[in-house]
């Protein structure tokens, strides 16, 4: 009886190890967290939400990127008084574009869901409904930009060990201070999969190929009025984006 009971709890022991061994694919509604082999440039200490993952490629927004451009500055002409929204550098992709992610139970028409009751639009007339509520930051977030990756290139930056795979959740997406996002998450050992630690490397900000989303255009900002475009390499060296 004893011994029946011992190689159970092996048993049990072995398969937990494996459960937890197992890899862990990126997917929609999920955490890229920049790892230290990532030692500068746009997704330096950066935490990409993923807004969707497959064999089309990759489409993600960085999370603690605050600009020090308004929503007002970039459209002068909304139809809506515009709160005070600061806007967030989304990524190197389509600087030329803006997307939306907010909180909704019921989401409008032309908006796409990425977990829960987060969703996310390019469309114009859904962000002025939303500004129109009077949704606050910890409602909605608005992005120059966005992140992108052709077919297989995560993959390829997976497995030099450029980011760790974590669940996400909307308290951390809305709630958390963005200067502090990157720490928190390294910290909070929630880690899903982790690829093993390689050299340093320089996660890819290369526009061709990559996963757009479809976005609304917006009046052109010099790219010195955002904070995102000077990123600290570890040394305490700023150096520009491209």
């Amino acid at each position: 009886m004893g011994l029946r009971i011992r190689v159970a709890t092996v048993l049990v022991v072995l398969a937990a190890g494996a459960s937890a061994q197992r890899p862990v694919e990126p997917a929609k509604g999920m955490f890229l967290v920049a790892t230290p082999t990532i030692d500068g440039g746009p997704f330096f200490e950066s935490v990409v939400l993923l807004l969707s993952h497959g064999e089309d490629g990759t489409l993600g927004l960085i999370l603690n990127r605050e600009t020090r451009v308004s929503l007002s500055e970039a459209l002068p002409d909304l139809d809506v008084e515009a709160p005070s929204h600061t806007l967030y550098f989304g990524g190197p992709v389509a600087l030329e574009g803006l997307l939306v992610l907010f909180r909704s139970v019921v989401p409008p028409e032309n908006a796409e869901a990425v977990m829960e009751d987060v969703h996310f639009s390019g469309d114009r007339d859904v962000l002025e409904t939303l500004l129109k509520e009077n949704r606050q930051s910890d409602e909605i977030r608005i992005f120059i930009g966005h992140s992108g990756w052709a077919p297989g290139q995560l993959d390829a930056e997976l497995r030099r060990g450029a980011w760790d795979v974590m669940p996400a959740d909307a308290f951390t997406v809305f709630q958390t201070k963005p200067e502090l996002l990157w720490e928190h998450l390294t910290m909070s050992g929630r880690t899903y999969a982790r690829a093993p630690r390689a050299s340093r490397v320089a996660a890819s900000s290369s526009r061709s190929g990559v996963t757009t989303a479809p976005y609304f255009s917006f009046r052109a900002i010099r790219p010195s009025r955002c904070s995102a475009y000077t990123s600290k390499r570890r040394g305490g060296t700023s150096v520009p984006l491209p």
